[in-house]
Parts: structure tokens; sequence; C-alpha cells
């Protein structure tokens, strides 16, 4: 399954933004009538071993690297010019808190549930039975929940599955 888009549950989806204009003096003094357009761009993580997170993230999600501008850096592409930069020299656990993590969505899940299968990673639903797909959501969309080699959360969904 190639991963076409980042979701992220904290603020971590393609998002466009528009400054407003006149809601208040301030902001009118501020943007002077200038809007500017945001997308999302990166989400960055600090690694313990570098050449890991790369191989976790390469080899599980198929995501392919893409130059870094920077040494201890390595960039991974999530598509449409979003990327994933994993920063190594993190030698602080990572907290243990499964509402923050970083989402992919795919079209089919299966793959990733053989590749998960396979590298015998362990995956859970969002109550944590382990082994468990989420099938709970209103629009069908299935969903789990595993750790990276850091620990970080990240969430696996078939959100772009044609339903």
């Amino acid at each position: 399954m190639k991963i076409k888009t980042l979701l992220l549950a904290l603020t971590l989806c393609a998002i466009t933004l528009h400054a407003s204009r006149g809601k208040d003096k301030h902001a009118a003094a501020a943007d002077q009538g200038a809007s500017a357009t945001l997308r999302f761009d990166h989400l960055a993580l600090h690694v313990a071993d570098l050449p890991a997170s790369v191989a976790f993230y390469s080899d599980v999600f198929g995501l392919q690297e893409i130059p870094s501008a920077a040494t201890g850096i390595r960039w991974l592409s999530l598509g449409k010019g979003v990327a994933l930069h994993l920063i190594s020299g993190r030698s602080a656990p990572v907290a243990d808190d499964r509402s923050v993590h970083l989402a992919l969505a795919g079209d089919n899940l299966d793959p990733i549930l053989q590749r998960l299968r396979e590298r015998r990673i362990p995956w859970s639903n969002s109550t944590g039975t382990p082994g468990a797909v989420e099938h709970g959501r209103s629009d069908g969309v299935r969903q789990i929940y595993l750790r990276d080699p850091d620990g970080y959360w990240v969430e696996v969904n078939d959100a772009l599955k044609k339903r």
C-alpha cells in the first residue's frame, strides 16, 4: 500500500489556512490586508537510531527517502510535498500517550497488516486489544495502532478506500 496522505490527529493533516482581514483592529494592523496560504509541510520525530527508524518507515509503510537539507536528519516522502523528518540524537524516552500519534491513511489496510505479521510487529485497536482491527468508525474506516522503534504511536487506517 502506498501512503498517499499524512493525517495527524493533533494538527497533522494537510490544511490550508487563509489569514482573515479586519477581525479586530490588532489583526487588521498586523496583516494590513495581506493574506498567507499555509499548508502542512512535515512532521519531525526525534529518534534514537536513525537507520532503524528509516528502515521501519520504509519497509513497513513503503515511504521513499528524499534528499535532506542537513546531516543527522533523513527525510521520507509522504506524498504531495509532505515529508516525515527523522532527526537523530534522541536519548529521553518517548511519552506513552496514544492520543498523540502520527496517522497514515491508505486505500488498503491488509498489506500493512501482512507486513506487520511478517516482521512480528504488534498492533492493537484504539482500546489496546492486541492484534485487533478497529471497525467502530461510523464512516466504515478500519484502523490500527502500533509503535515505531522509538515508541511513537502510529495510526494506520484505510480512509482512502473507495466505499
